[in-house]
């Protein structure tokens, strides 16, 4: 189980923000995301970065003058977290 005392609280923020707006968005996956997120640190991780890439993507969003072509490649960076957290939950990796 992970040392969740061990992680900066800016970055557990991040990674618990990330857990619930990825099982949110993958809701079949909601229990066992939850489970896999606490024992595996990589799976951890993969949420702090969703978490911040959705909170950059938001924000963007709201910005009438942010560039679309970032908005884009966010999307993209959260499509593509969101299919290595199924890969991961899969076992295919």
């Amino acid at each position: 189980m992970i040392s969740k005392e061990g992680i900066a609280p800016i970055a557990r923020h991040a990674a618990e923000r990330g857990l619930a707006r990825l099982m949110m968005r993958l809701p079949v996956t909601r229990a066992t995301i939850r489970v896999a997120a606490a024992r595996r640190s990589d799976l951890y991780e993969l949420c702090g970065a969703y978490g911040k890439a959705c909170y950059v993507l938001d924000r963007m969003r709201k910005d009438r003058s942010a560039d679309p072509a970032i908005i884009t490649e966010y999307e993209s960076i959260c499509a593509e977290i969101e299919a290595d957290v199924l890969r991961i939950l899969l076992g295919d990796r």
